[in-house]
């Protein structure tokens, strides 16, 4: 990745962390620090989950402003859960400062770090998320049912929140996943495992109403950002990706409103992907808008796929997720792949009201490549400048 994005990057992660501080402000009398290492958290090898539950406990119970910390060093942490509601219906501030390791070995849970059922929470504080996972990628050989291993960050039930400032890395399966949520916040983080990782998506949203995911840094094995079944109101944009799969929309249950915007995509093995399963039940995916895009080195650029097998081992039958009132405005950049735009949708539910404008995806090849589209059961209109050419 260019030097100058890391740069501009860390500038404004050092700036915010110079500015925060644990401390009570002045005037304030209900305000406490729970620091883990007063519950008995120490640095080093050593299991601190009992330690970091105390503290939590006590920091949900306060009476007032209170701010759970992890200060500088690093923590072994099993498998937590830091369940709500708290006090007054609020939660602790979590401010993770230093460095968490999940301990080795796989766990019958599929999560390390929880937040369940719990408002007003914020977690940050420019601390690093190491999940430690290379010991599980071979294990998430998984196409539709299966068992991942732990996703490092999950956030379930949790409304009116912020996640920000964060580094994770190396998760065994997804590094973030947000499910039951509303009203979400998520910027500032870098997310970041080999191109070989499989399933350590960056972040994962299912059944969350919602949630805005910004200015970060995601490369993985899988999808940077995957929106999942029942996600409504999502909105994407300054996202620098890849490496990994790029960001995808897969649909089970009904998906309404997602805006992509302003994002960067690299050297992935897709760009903006639609995908669904053969014998899918019937559902639909609606008001989906992909606009300012910059694809660089990118194999399906453009890609709604409504025939994904990745196993060979689906149903025969068609998919009958409805795809429709999708946009994809001001594309550019570059196409590892001949077909940079290929809308390849269902027999039994064709695409309708799908708009291409101002679409401009060169081989990255060179030479004489020459870009191609693709349509199958789809109706589309197409404006502006249209490279490659349209297929309709």
């Amino acid at each position: 990745m260019p030097s100058r994005y890391w740069t501009a990057f860390f500038t404004i992660l050092v700036v915010f962390l110079c500015s925060s501080s644990d401390a009570c402000k002045a005037g304030q009398s209900k305000c406490r620090v729970f620091d883990v290492t007063r519950f008995g958290a120490v640095r080093g090898s050593q299991d601190n989950s009992q330690a970091f539950l105390a503290a939590w406990s006590a920091a949900c119970r306060f009476k007032g402003k209170a701010t759970f910390v992890v200060p500088k060093g690093t923590f072994k942490l099993s498998p937590v859960q830091f369940k709500g509601p708290c006090y007054d219906g609020a939660s602790p501030s979590v401010k993770i400062r230093g460095v968490l390791q999940a301990l080795p070995g796989s766990s019958d849970d599929n999560y390390w770090i929880k937040f369940s059922d719990l408002n007003r929470l914020s977690v940050g504080g420019g601390g690093e998320i190491d999940g430690q996972g290379a010991d599980s990628w071979s294990g998430n050989k998984c196409n539709k049912e299966c068992k991942l291993s732990s996703t490092t960050l999950k956030f379930d039930g949790v409304r009116n929140s912020r996640v920000a400032r964060l580094s994770l890395l190396n998760s065994k399966a997804f590094h973030i996943k947000f499910h039951r949520c509303d009203n979400i916040d998520v910027y500032g983080l870098k997310i970041s495992a080999p191109w070989n990782s499989r399933n350590t998506d960056g972040i994962h949203i299912a059944v969350t109403n919602g949630i805005t995911i910004r200015s970060s840094i995601i490369g993985t094995g899988d999808d940077c950002i995957s929106v999942g079944q029942g996600s409504r109101n999502v909105t994407i944009s300054n996202i620098i990706c890849g490496p990994g799969h790029g960001i995808r929309y897969e649909n089970e249950m009904d998906v309404v409103g997602l805006v992509v915007k302003n994002c960067t995509i690299m050297h992935t093995a897709n760009g903006l992907r639609i995908k669904t399963w053969p014998g899918s039940s019937k559902s639909r995916a609606s008001g989906l808008l992909f606009e300012d895009i910059n694809m660089i080195d990118v194999s399906n650029p453009i890609f709604i796929d409504q025939k994904y097998c990745p196993g060979n081992e689906c149903s025969s039958e068609p998919s009958k997720v409805q795809i429709n009132d999708v946009k994809f405005r001001r594309i550019k950049g570059t196409s590892r792949t001949k077909v940079a735009v290929n809308l390849l949708c269902s027999s039994d539910a064709p695409c309708s009201n799908i708009e291409l404008d101002d679409i401009r995806l060169e081989c990255s090849a060179g030479g004489e490549c020459k870009t191609t589209s693709s349509c199958t059961n789809v109706k589309a209109n197409f404006s502006g400048v249209q490279i490659p050419s349209p297929c309709l």
